[in-house]
């Protein structure tokens, strides 16, 4: 089931049984009309004049974003473009949340993040979770790992970035299984990849998959509130060989963004 829950996620990409917060669910009636992208309604505070943009970098997004809710939707070829289909609940990317300094307080992954009042963090999924940041302020490790409970509720990520700031790869790794994500980009300006490639295992089954990205529309800040994906998964078995057999299958999904911003 976790290996079903990684596969889709890369950026949103994973399907998952927590979220960092508890929300509606997403009307699937109010998603019919273009994305909405939404600006707080409070006054400006003097914090979000400090705000930092080094996490929202490395989630692909520009500007001061509050808050970021992903609708996933099913879809099918139809000439030129895919034909939307029905609304899909309960992914783990469908939440980004950043708080006034620009901190991410709730990733793509579902990982929740608390700091205290000088911004140092303090907790994540429990009060053992471990994070780590680079000398240019970028997370490169959440580790959720809790004695007692099991080593099946473990998991840990691993982060790198280009010289530009944005995602290149992550690693998953979790109770008897491994997923790596690559991101590939067109141009050295886009902070979205046009492409996430995957490779796993999970016990003897092995996992591979690719995702390719169309982006129809943009925000005034210039983050894309609607693109189409397109993935191609195989699955196979390891079975001691240099070239197991491999299932391919593919699929089609469009997701639409609302952005908030401070």
């Amino acid at each position: 089931m976790r290996r079903n829950l990684l596969i889709i996620a890369a950026a949103a990409l994973l399907l998952t049984t927590f979220s960092c917060q508890q929300t509606k669910k997403a009307d699937p009636s109010s998603a019919e009309g273009d994305s909405i992208t939404t600006k707080g309604n409070e006054a400006p505070t003097e914090n979000a004049s400090t705000y930092d943009a080094t996490d929202a970098t490395a989630f692909g997004l520009k500007g001061n974003v509050k808050k970021v809710v992903t609708l996933h939707y099913e879809a099918r070829p139809g000439g030129q473009s895919l034909v939307r289909g029905s609304l899909l609940n309960n992914y783990n990317d469908s939440i980004i949340t950043f708080n006034e300094q620009g901190q991410v307080t709730c990733d793509a992954f579902a990982n929740p993040y608390t700091y205290d009042a000088e911004g140092k963090f303090i907790k994540g999924r429990a009060k053992t979770t471990t994070m780590k940041r680079n000398e240019d302020g970028r997370i490169i490790s959440y580790d959720h790992q809790i004695k007692g409970e099991g080593h099946w509720n473990s998991y840990s990520y691993e982060f790198k970035y280009d010289e530009l700031g944005r995602m290149q790869e992550y690693t998953y790794t979790g109770w008897e299984e491994i997923f790596g994500y690559k991101y590939i980009y067109d141009d050295d300006e886009t902070l979205w990849p046009v492409k996430i490639t995957m490779e796993g295992q999970a016990c003897a089954d092995l996992f591979e998959s690719e995702m390719l990205y169309r982006y129809l529309k943009f925000d005034d800040e210039g983050n894309w509130t609607e693109r189409e994906m397109s993935m191609v998964e195989r699955q196979g078995v390891d079975d001691g060989s240099d070239n197991p057999e491999m299932e391919t299958s593919n699929s089609y999904f469009i997701e639409k963004r609302e952005i908030t911003y401070y």
